[in-house]
């Protein structure tokens, strides 16, 4: 494992958050660990640094619709971050810009699968919560309506949807017969 200082870490994150719109914490701080090789201390420094910087900003989003993965937290670039950004980039060897490319069609990919799954919550009439799930599932889609007594199971059942996006369309073909 490289060690990269907190600027090269700041740089690689700063890359791979203008690049991938949407990108949450989670996300973020997964393929940086597992993928540019850092390590998480420097990760969490770097990346606290840059929000207290003003170079990057997460906005939180309250419902549970978001396509935030691990989370619904969601980062941007700031102009700051931006500017820095673009002063940086010359200094970057080829190696590292194809490394950090790679990760950004990796990412947007595992962003778009998940754009295609979502959940909602409303109350009903009866006091109880509807909660609806979707997905489009390659071209097929599966949807289902279910009823919670309460808004907690309503945002968890939410939430349990979202984090199960990569493994509930697999399982559903099994599950459900085609009479086509």
């Amino acid at each position: 494992m490289a060690d990269f200082t907190i600027a090269e870490a700041k740089i690689r994150i700063l890359y791979l958050v203008s690049r991938v719109p949407g990108i949450g914490y989670h996300m973020l701080m997964n393929r940086c660990l597992d993928q540019l090789y850092t390590d998480f201390f420097t990760f969490s420094r770097a990346y606290e640094e840059l929000i207290a910087g003003n170079l990057m900003d997460r906005t939180y989003e309250d419902d549970t619709s978001s396509t935030a993965i691990g989370g619904t937290e969601t980062l941007t670039i700031s102009a700051g971050g931006k500017a820095l950004l673009d002063d940086a980039m010359p200094a970057i060897n080829s190696t590292v810009i194809a490394n950090l490319d790679a990760s950004v069609r990796e990412l947007n990919e595992e962003m778009r699968l998940a754009s295609q799954v979502t959940s909602s919550k409303q109350p009903t009439p009866e006091g109880l919560w509807k909660v609806t799930l979707f997905s489009e599932n390659n071209g097929r889609p599966f949807r289902a309506e279910l009823t919670c007594s309460t808004e907690s199971e309503a945002s968890e059942l939410c939430r349990a949807w979202k984090t199960a996006y990569g493994k509930v369309p697999d399982l559903i073909p099994g599950l459900i017969k085609d009479n086509s």
